[in-house]
């Protein structure tokens, strides 16, 4: 994997919020890379940065939002300094993003056949100039691919017609209309029951292999990327404390929050084990101390982490932003 070029390459990226009370460093200095036809997932607490991340790769962050510094290259191309209308021509085409409330953001006012219209006739002009019939038919074949049933009869339907399953399948079907190469998913099985997330989640692997495209799911839940990713990044006040293959991060990991997440997963196999979750919240972005993040939280601080951590690199491609993650690997 490491031998071609990743598909998207993030350098130290800052995006940061002016408000009143200050600058709020919701992304400070994230370096991410992700390879063709990988599956990534990004997890974190509400708060820890890894939305903001993704919606600066789109190109959405507004005022008082902005893209501080850092570099966002997408193949050969940086996106930080493309102007609106170049960032247009790629965001939907290349790459594309489903947002966590599917009921909101999709048009409650506009029939789902033109919603997904609404992305060809920007984006691919062969097919627009085809006409309303040549759309019409693309579009229930990216309804059917995604699962609808009966369809045909459902394009004419409006966002509150579907269940929340549904909806989250007709903004994956209008995600993919234009074919991307990359797609991020940001929650995709938020308020879904366990049994359709299992479904959307299903339909997002099956599609990935079908269409050959890369996937970010962003998630809080390390038991949905821990099924379904090939790395993962694990995020926290803005910075990545922890990341790895999926495998490595779930059983052996190194980061006492990354270690904190698994031991507050309720297990069917531990009834009688006490869940412990993470005490505290997430530390504020505005002016954060130079110290661990996480050290206000931490079971595990000495006074060796009242200073800034920074991420390190260990062997089978980990990085941890921990002082003693080098001793838990020579324990390991």
């Amino acid at each position: 994997m490491k031998s071609i070029s990743p598909l998207l390459k993030i350098k130290n990226l800052r995006t940061y919020f002016d408000t009143h009370a200050g600058v709020v460093r919701a992304v400070d200095g994230i370096d991410i890379d992700l390879y063709p036809g990988e599956c990534l997932g990004v997890v974190g607490e509400s708060g820890s940065g890894k939305s903001v991340a993704f919606l600066s790769v789109m190109g959405l962050i507004k005022k008082p939002g902005r893209i501080a510094s850092g570099s966002i290259r997408f193949e050969d191309r940086e996106l930080t300094a493309l102007n609106p209308r170049q960032y247009r021509d790629i965001r939907g085409k290349e790459i594309a993003m489903t947002l966590q409330d599917s009921l909101t953001a999709l048009n409650p006012s506009i029939k789902i056949i033109d919603q997904i219209a609404e992305v060809l006739k920007e984006h691919d002009r062969d097919m627009a100039a085809k006409g309303p019939k040549a759309i019409r038919g693309w579009a229930l074949e990216m309804m059917k691919l995604v699962g609808i049933p009966d369809a045909e009869n459902r394009l004419n339907d409006y966002p509150h017609q579907f269940s929340g399953g549904m909806r989250q399948r007709i903004m994956i079907a209008i995600a993919l209309s234009c074919k991307p190469k990359l797609l991020i998913a940001d929650e995709p099985t938020t308020a879904l029951d366990v049994t359709i997330q299992a479904q959307v989640l299903n339909l997002i692997a099956d599609i990935k292999e079908e269409l050959n495209m890369s996937v970010i799911i962003i998630t809080h839940n390390l038991g949905v990327v821990s099924e379904y990713t090939d790395r993962t990044v694990v995020m926290y006040a803005g910075q990545i404390v922890e990341s790895g293959l999926t495998g490595d991060v779930i059983l052996n990991p190194l980061h006492p929050y990354t270690k904190g997440l698994l031991k507050s997963i309720p297990r069917l196999s531990e009834r009688d084990k006490a869940i412990h979750p993470i005490p505290g919240q997430v530390s504020g972005l505005i002016e954060p101390a130079s110290q661990c993040r996480f050290l206000p939280r931490c079971s595990e601080q000495s006074e060796t982490c009242r200073t800034e951590i920074p991420l390190k690199t260990l062997s089978g491609h980990r990085e941890v932003r921990c002082i003693k993650a080098k001793e838990e690997t020579d324990k390991c």
